[in-house]
């Protein structure tokens, strides 16, 4: 038992002392008071018996005094009463009746008359004065004088110890006091059958506490599982796995807690996950910058070593400046994108945000794409459903965009194919306006379309040149217009770029 509670956790003690405590105090406490009031009730309930006792006998006595009382008694009251004076209250009950009702009632029935406060009994060696009371003891003699029936334990000193009496008048049948009966028991017993009941009652107390021992254990043993298990599942996420879940489902405060304990491992996992492609796009970038300097760089420093060793001929000297010039242009360009791309990702960065007309900014990206359309015979279809729409934006942040998407649309068409630019209205629940840039091509692959909006991403097999910045750039202008901006492919396996606003 030792060695199974000393694998209990800190908080299980706890909780199995604590509940044992409250159980023994509430055992103790209730059991006292059940006690102490049992107690009083049974002696209270012994008061009221033992004195309607003697008001009984006290009333049989008065009924039949003239049956009980001695010959000698009756001769004397007979002559008084034909003298003129009638004292029934000086008659004595005869020795051989209160002998009998003695006997009757195991020595406990004493009598003592108003008139010299003499106590009589069956037995007459057994003497009792009313000098010989106490002053309690005599208390309860005048009250019964007075015609008052009590009960007392003061009488315990000439009886036996634990001793409870009744006092009651003793009436003459024109209802005068005469004297009083003196009634006694010993509640010993009674007061043994508390004490025996007490005794059971702590056995009980203490069988009871070893079975809530018992439960308590089961129970606080259940209650603390799932807290153990949600603190298994925190030490797993400390150690940096956090697809681990708690798998508590309860419809209280540790479910709340275990709830949240899965959500935030799941978030945490999320970030993990978003952390890893920040790295792997980290990465990516600074290959991908590798990549793109490498060429140009490599050009540039053979052409100016062929420059300054002398060995290009004169008359490709100026094809050598071109080359360099475009070779510059191309690095320019690069740089140029990157500090864009850094500009609109930059929470910071400010934006001109003014009213402006969507419908006049999508017009005027699709009108600056038509000389390259035409290049490629590509007709441009504008499907505009609204003469305008106000919205608040940065201009020309919104047309750097639109043309970016008009022209990745123009340049990854077939010729031949149309370019269609579509602006209508989503009818549903909360209004909102759609824009759709569509151009059919070459089907992008659902492994691709994830990527298209990562920077320096560009397909492996598209011959078109550029750095991969474009839609990386456009996607950050929509971000920061909460403009939802994504790719979906078409009922005929078209290229739709849509923008939600």
């Amino acid at each position: 038992m030792r060695n199974k509670f000393s694998k209990f956790t800190k908080i299980t003690k706890k909780l199995i002392l604590y509940s044992l405590i409250v159980i023994i105090a509430n055992s103790l406490i209730a059991s006292g008071i059940f006690v102490v009031l049992s107690r009083k009730a049974y002696v209270n309930a012994y008061k009221e018996d033992l004195a309607r006792r003697a008001d009984n006998i006290a009333q049989g006595i008065a009924k039949n005094m003239d049956i009980l009382v001695s010959r000698e008694e009756a001769v004397l009251g007979h002559r008084r009463k034909g003298a003129g004076r009638n004292r029934p209250n000086e008659m004595r009950m005869a020795p051989r009746f209160l002998n009998w009702m003695d006997q009757v009632l195991g020595g406990k029935l004493w009598l003592i008359y108003k008139t010299d406060k003499v106590f009589q009994r069956g037995n007459p060696d057994l003497q009792l004065s009313y000098e010989d009371l106490s002053e309690h003891e005599k208390v309860a003699i005048d009250q019964a004088f007075e015609g008052k029936t009590v009960t007392t334990e003061s009488f315990d000193n000439i009886f036996e110890e634990g001793t409870l009496s009744a006092v009651a008048p003793l009436k003459d049948t024109d209802g005068a006091i005469y004297g009083a009966i003196l009634l006694h028991e010993n509640i010993a017993l009674a007061r043994g059958f508390i004490d025996s009941a007490f005794h059971i009652l702590l056995i009980s107390v203490l069988f009871g506490i070893f079975i809530a021992l018992i439960l308590v254990v089961f129970f606080v043993q259940k209650f603390i599982r799932p807290i153990n298990r949600i603190d298994t599942v925190a030490k797993v996420m400390i150690g940096g796995d956090y697809r681990v879940k708690t798998h508590v489902v309860q419809d209280d405060e540790i479910g709340d807690l275990a709830r949240n304990m899965d959500e935030l491992a799941v978030r945490l996992e999320k970030s993990r996950q978003e952390s890893e492609n920040l790295d792997r796009m980290r990465n990516d970038f600074i290959s991908n910058m590798s990549h793109e300097l490498k060429t140009p760089v490599t050009i540039m420093k053979a052409s100016l070593e062929g420059l300054v060793s002398g060995i290009i001929p004169v008359t490709e000297i100026g094809d050598y400046h071109r080359l360099l010039y475009e070779e510059i242009s191309v690095l320019e360009r690069l740089v140029m994108d990157l500090m864009e791309l850094n500009a609109v990702k930059n929470r910071n960065f400010p934006m001109n945000f003014q009213e402006e007309d969507l419908i006049s900014i999508l017009k005027d990206a699709a009108r600056s794409q038509r000389v390259l359309a035409g290049e490629k015979g590509i007709e441009m279809v504008l499907d505009i459903e609204d003469p305008y729409h106000m919205v608040d934006c940065d201009y020309t942040r919104m047309r750097q965009m639109f043309i970016t998407v008009i022209n990745n649309g123009v340049k990854y068409s077939e010729p031949g194919e149309p370019v269609i630019i579509r602006e209508f209205k989503d009818e549903g629940p909360v209004k909102k306006v759609k824009i759709q840039v569509i151009n059919k091509g070459k089907a992008i692959k659902p492994e691709e379309r994830d990527h298209l909006f990562e920077s320096f991403y560009r397909a492996r097999d598209t011959p078109e040149k550029g750095f991969g910045l474009g839609l990386a750039i456009a996607k950050e202008i929509a971000d920061r217009h909460a403009i939802a901006l994504h790719v979906l492919t078409g009922s005929e396996g078209e290229t739709v770029f849509e923008f939600v606003i």
